[in-house]
């Protein structure tokens, strides 16, 4: 009886010391599937799955800065994270890819967004302006660089106003394309 329990412990003790070597990339991977499923479903537990990811994310980053790998994650996690409602922890990351990793090939996507969450979510309309003509100054052809300029237009201006300026808009191009025929 003495053998089995001893058997079992080390038979327990190998699957603990398993699942705590495995490879973290396997597991990011792993927890990638599971919310990527047609079956997901963002609630409680869904959130505690993408929780799970965001701090696999993270803890890959900060154990292996250097990889190749850790600004694509947390740039994966600051998206996670926004849209899991946390404007807060995704703006810091954002941040963070832009200081930390300056030639991460999103960085000019990182930058955007750090002004799209100051006027979105945290309705800091002096900020995100600055942070888009930064933007602009850096990234003058990037592909959101019409994007930039349409929001620094059209910042604090409530729902009602857009719908009326780009009906008016619209209203201008099929006026000129009608008299064009």
């Amino acid at each position: 009886m003495r053998i089995i329990k001893v058997s079992f412990l080390i038979l327990l003790l190998a699957i603990i010391w398993q699942g705590c070597t495995s490879d973290p990339k396997t597991r990011i991977r792993d927890l990638e599937k599971k919310i990527g499923s047609e079956s997901f479903i963002l609630d409680d537990k869904g959130m505690a799955l993408s929780g799970e990811l965001i701090r696999s994310y993270l803890d890959f980053a900060e154990s292996h800065k250097d990889d190749p790998s850790s600004p694509e994650f947390l740039y994966k996690a600051a998206d996670l994270s926004l849209n899991t409602g946390q404007s807060k922890q995704s703006l810091d990351l954002y941040n963070r890819i832009i200081y930390q990793y300056p030639n991460f090939e999103k960085v000019p996507e990182c930058l955007f967004l750090v002004g799209y969450i100051y006027e979105n979510y945290f309705q800091e309309l002096g900020k995100a302006k600055s942070v888009y003509e930064a933007f602009l100054a850096k990234y003058p052809e990037h592909d959101f660089a019409d994007d930039a300029r349409v929001s620094i237009e059209n910042l604090g201006k409530s729902p009602e106003e857009l719908i009326r300026y780009f009906e008016e808009k619209n209203k201008a191009l099929s006026d000129t394309l009608t008299s064009m025929k």
